[in-house]
């Protein structure tokens, strides 16, 4: 399959194939690598944003999940 660029005001155009079932305002970030190559990465939103006051560390206490004291690497980050 083959797309062209079209041009549209300012910005360049790239159609993409309904084949695709990309979904309308889903957003992507674009890159280029040194050969050139386009690609067109999903943005992730981060799951924390919709929950601000969320305190993890509270959540960890209450699944009692809390740290054991024994030092393995970094997990002992609190």
């Amino acid at each position: 399959m083959t797309v062209k660029i079209r041009k549209q005001g300012n910005s360049l155009m790239v159609t993409v194939p309904a084949g695709f079932n990309i979904k309308e305002n889903a957003e992507y970030s674009p890159v280029m690598d040194a050969n050139g190559i386009i690609s067109y990465v999903p943005v992730h939103k981060n799951l924390f944003e919709q929950f601000p006051d969320y305190d993890f560390k509270t959540a960890i206490r209450k699944m009692n999940l809390n740290d054991n004291g024994e030092v393995r690497g970094n997990e002992n980050v609190w």
